[in-house]
């Protein structure tokens, strides 16, 4: 991010004893470190936020781009479904089973 080499570093510090005195600068370096971690953690919360929400568009980009395949089920809404046939319908009785069926139905029980 920053281009600073050793000797940049150096004159720094040089200038920064001259300027602070020798008895409050390991003060300063420790308030310094301080603020640094501070600044990178913030930075990195944000970085962590933002793969979080592109992660979660992708996610949602891939759901609503397998909405039409046949491989997700589609769910049926109540105003959707077909009324016509009854809950008895759907389970078709033997040969059997229908004509004792019929015969109750008739009174010939």
């Amino acid at each position: 991010m920053f281009d600073i080499g050793f000797w940049e570093l150096l004159l720094i510090a040089v200038v920064a004893l001259v300027v602070v005195g020798p008895e409050r600068m390991p003060r300063l370096i420790r308030v310094t470190g301080l603020w640094i971690g501070r600044a990178t953690a913030s930075i990195q919360s944000v970085r962590n936020e933002i793969s979080r929400e592109l992660r979660a568009e992708d996610l949602r980009k891939a759901i609503s781009d397998q909405e039409g395949t046949p491989a997700v089920p589609r769910y049926v809404i109540p105003d959707e479904m077909d009324t016509s046939e009854s809950p008895s319908d759907a389970v078709k009785p033997s040969p059997t089973q229908a004509t004792e069926i019929d015969k109750e139905k008739n009174g010939n029980g």
